[in-house]
């Protein structure tokens, strides 16, 4: 442990100095003693146990730092103290110690790396730093093993189960056989887990790298099924001549290529690259990126699949019609049991209502400047995500090999998915994103032209003209006035 670099940190410097005025020893824990060793700097979630009541220490803190403070779990003594600086947060919590000293507080911790301790003293009173590491998580981290502390540390929140899978994943650890074992035996817990901290842990663990690992190996433990029973029916359920894969796999493949796309950008759309990453990194609500979100939706997509199977009219065939709209329903019902933002879920419908979209232009004769603005006038920016749901939905129907250039020789459905995609981000970025200029006719000179009286007919006559306006139908003031006096009245109001 680099002792000096710890020794600079302002947070450690001063929750020593309150624990010197307060008395007592103050430990650092957790989460951030296992990054401490495996080389990563300080991280915004630091965790102090001291023994006795710890309301001081954290209102001292909060104070000192300009903080925000509130109990965290009064029953377990613990407090949390909020530090912002601009856009970085930074959240550190204190907790009264379990048992008679640190080592049985660390023992009742959920697994063995994130169960090792610094006395605070030590980092800035002694030559020397101890770590204290009753359960040999050093050992563990070194092997790059995952391990739960006990059964019982599960059993008493389950949460840990879904977070073995979160860790192993991000920092890229096996989880231990027995472990595996006890998650698989008691796996019905989870949702004795509140929907929130269920949410918090899943999407977290969706917005690192190996999104679709963690899911395969929340399926095969059992898990993926209990929090989310309407994957029930996807394993080998066949989707006919234009999928190599069963239902199942093909969802857990999109969300392998849709990571795949997005960490891909600047070779596939080197000129929108970075406006796509500051894109996907937005924040949808707290805890939900966008490009987590994303994910949600790439695994979810053909959820109202099973529901609308049934035969084509050629034999042997299979089709599923309206499969979108069923999937809509499906996937706002689950985005509100994971107690989802109105955003969040408003989002995840648009997707999976328009993810066969793209599909459907790519099969038509020619992309017009209506069917473009169209699709951005329905999808505004969430037309972004349909566009890379569409390329990593086609890319994942077939057994094709991840190859540069990006898009080998692929299916000519598949092609044409991708001409489309590639046409419409550059109508996106360089003619419908671009400031509009002043409408040729507002709703005054409109009502004066037609005679129409105020209402909702002047607003849908708007509405067609800034469309024609935008697909360049109508250039001038004169030609916006023809086109509404010659505009079918059968359509004008539809």
């Amino acid at each position: 442990m680099e002792k000096r670099l710890l020794g600079k940190s302002k947070i450690l410097l001063a929750v020593h100095g309150i624990s010197q005025k307060h008395g007592g020893e103050v430990y650092l824990v957790g989460g951030a003693v296992r990054d401490i060793l495996l080389e990563k700097p300080l991280g915004n979630d630091l965790d102090f146990v001291a023994a006795g009541e710890m309301s001081g220490l954290a209102h001292a803190l909060a104070k000192e730092m300009r903080g925000h403070v509130f109990p965290l779990d009064e029953s377990c003594g613990t407090w949390r103290v909020v530090i912002r600086k601009g856009k970085r947060k930074t959240e550190i919590d204190f907790s009264s110690m379990q048992g008679g000293s640190i080592g049985d507080d660390l023992r009742q911790r959920d697994f063995t790396i994130n169960s090792m301790a610094i006395n605070l003293k030590e980092i800035f009173c002694s030559d020397t730093l101890s770590l204290i590491d009753p359960l040999q998580g050093l050992s563990d981290l070194r092997g790059r093993i995952l391990r739960t502390n006990s059964e019982e540390s599960l059993r008493q929140d389950p949460l840990r189960m879904l977070r073995a899978f979160r860790f192993a994943s991000s920092l890229g650890f096996l989880l231990e056989e027995e472990t595996l074992r006890m998650i698989e035996r008691n796996k019905e817990l989870i949702l004795r887990s509140a929907r929130e901290r269920i949410r918090g842990e899943f999407f977290a663990a969706l917005s690192e790298s190996g999104a679709d690992q963690f899911l395969q190996n929340l399926h095969q433990s059992g898990l993926l099924g209990e929090i989310f029973p309407e994957i029930k029916g996807w394993e080998g359920l066949d989707q006919g001549i234009h999928h190599d894969f069963p239902l199942l796999e093909h969802s857990f493949k999109t969300v392998e290529t849709a990571e795949f796309v997005l960490e891909h950008l600047r070779e596939l759309y080197p000129a929108y690259a970075n406006s796509l990453d500051r894109y996907f990194c937005e924040m949808v609500e707290e805890g939900v990126s966008r490009r987590a979100l994303f994910k949600f939706v790439a695994f979810f997509h053909d959820s109202g699949k099973p529901g609308t199977r049934g035969s084509g009219p050629e034999e042997k065939s299979v089709r599923f019609l309206d499969h979108d709209q069923q999937g809509q329903e499906i996937n706002i019902l689950i985005a509100r049991r994971m107690k989802l933002s109105r955003k969040s879920i408003g989002i995840i419908s648009l997707l999976t209502r328009h993810h066969m979209r793209i599909l459907s232009l790519s099969k038509i004769e020619e992309l017009t400047a209506r069917a473009k603005y169209r699709f951005f006038r329905d999808l505004g920016k969430e037309g972004m995500d349909t566009i890379f749901l569409a390329l990593a939905d086609g890319l994942a129907s077939r057994k094709i090999p991840r190859e540069r250039p990006l898009f080998p020789q692929v299916p000519n459905d598949l092609k044409g998915i991708k001409e489309v995609a590639d046409e419409l981000l550059r109508y996106y970025y360089e003619e419908f994103s671009k400031k509009p200029p002043p409408p040729l006719l507002d709703g005054k000179e409109i009502m004066e032209i037609l005679g129409l009286p105020q209402g909702k007919a002047v607003g849908i006559l708007l509405t067609q003209l800034q469309e024609a306006e935008a697909t360049g139908k109508v250039q001038t003031r004169e030609e916006a006035w023809e086109y509404l006096k010659n505009l079918d009245r059968s359509r004008r109001f539809s």
